[in-house]
């Protein structure tokens, strides 16, 4: 059921509550799940997209399921994050740094949560009024410190709030509310994290990272990847990737790279970065490469590279974990990205390489010693969580059903023959 708004918003509200208290939603009404996400980098969006994916495969249409990304009804300068964020973290990532650090903590953070609060009005009423729901699943923290603040007036206190935190380790205060329902947080790290921020104990799960539910399947056929590329067996597969902007050094590590000789395929995804693209294009590189802009087979190209060459998203570590890909991580966002990175390292997974010139070195060890290599992909493939989203939508559907979650939810790991 899909609710229609009239053009009174008195009205709407006031409509809005008689379906809440009278349970029309739970009764004779399909129940219905808004996924909030922001495009901050690609994390939150794929982590939305994922447990959309994953509801669908168990519930199918049991759940009216809706993304909704309502970051532009958010007052200046929070409406304007989604194109300054590429900019601050490329050009100065000294200012993310310093925001990141100086608001984060359970104290400080009531600078982020007042100024938002101060605009909030207008978003919580575009989420909350505008797309009403039995379930809020919060995959940004943009709306785990708005919506508690504004859900018990608006709703009276019938919807829940479930929290989908994307960071693995350093996390910012902010993407937590000890409000929420329910935490769902990617490692045993941001589990002590959340509770260090307030969130009880009995409302925080680990689940992994949410990646979609195919990914394993889209990852088997490396030998039609690697044709399609215009690859062959004869020489490893390295892919180099910089996020869906395809943010920091991936321009300088590209070129390091595919000017270094060393005997290998390289592929770069340069996302929405088409200056480094072009560049990569023009450039007379000493090894087979192919430069790809923003693409859709990520999956695909895991499953059919050998070496994985990354900044430290979580999404793609995520991903990468599934596919057991050894990790060479280039590039970090200052704050968030940065416990990222020492969780690859201490679990094996990967090494940490911040200039071109230690990732050619890295690579040229790597070529030279299959034991490291298998010692790498085996550690990956242990810290992989491939049924996340699924383990989140049932969550979700608990929660929208009225059952407690009892229980944390144990890993599934699924090793699979690339």
């Amino acid at each position: 059921m899909r609710f229609t708004m009239t053009d009174n918003a008195e009205a709407n509200t006031n409509t809005l509550r008689r379906q809440v208290q009278s349970g029309l939603w739970g009764h004779g009404f399909m129940s219905r799940i808004v996924l909030l996400y922001a495009d901050t980098g690609g994390g939150h969006r794929s982590a939305a997209e994922a447990v959309a994916c994953g509801l669908d495969m168990l519930y199918g249409d049991r759940y009216d399921v809706k993304l909704l990304n309502a970051i532009a009804h958010l007052g200046f300068p929070f409406n304007h994050m989604e194109k300054s964020y590429p900019f601050v973290v490329n050009q100065v990532p000294f200012l993310h740094w310093l925001s990141f650090y100086t608001t984060n903590g359970r104290r400080r953070a009531w600078i982020v949560r007042s100024a938002l609060l101060a605009s909030g009005r207008q978003f919580a009423i575009k989420v909350l009024r505008d797309n009403p729901a039995d379930v809020y699943v919060a995959c940004s923290p943009i709306y785990s410190q708005v919506l508690p603040h504004f859900m018990p007036l608006m709703t009276k206190g019938e919807a829940r709030l479930v929290i989908v935190a994307t960071d693995m380790v350093s996390g910012h205060a902010t993407n937590y509310a000890p409000q929420a329902d329910y935490c769902l947080v990617p490692t045993e790290y941001a589990r002590r994290e959340a509770i260090q921020f307030g969130v009880p104990s009995d409302r925080v799960r680990v689940v992994g990272q949410p990646v979609r539910p195919d990914l394993r399947s889209r990852m088997r056929d490396a030998a039609v990847t690697r044709e399609q590329l215009g690859f062959d067996d004869r020489s490893p597969v390295v892919l180099l990737i910089g996020g869906g902007d395809g943010m920091g050094q991936l321009g300088p590590t590209a070129r390091a790279i595919a000017l270094s000789g060393l005997p290998l395929q390289l592929v770069v995804v340069c996302g929405r970065n088409q200056v480094v693209k072009e560049e990569l294009d023009q450039l007379d590189a000493r090894v087979p490469i192919r430069t790809l802009g923003f693409v859709n087979n990520v999956p695909e190209l895991m499953g059919a590279a050998d070496i994985l060459v990354t900044k430290a998203g979580a999404a793609t570590l995520g991903e990468a974990f599934i596919a057991q890909l050894p990790l060479l991580i280039y590039d970090m966002v200052p704050g968030q990205e940065k416990g990222n990175v020492h969780y690859v390292v201490k679990k094996g997974a990967g090494a940490w390489c911040p200039t071109p010139r230690a990732v050619v070195e890295k690579l040229a060890q790597l070529l030279q010693n299959a034991d490291q290599v298998s010692q790498m992909r085996q550690a990956s493939a242990r810290l992989a969580r491939p049924d996340s989203a699924l383990d989140i939508a049932r969550i979700v559907a608990q929660v929208c059903d009225g059952i407690p979650v009892h229980h944390e939810v144990q890993p599934r790991l699924s090793v699979i023959g690339l």
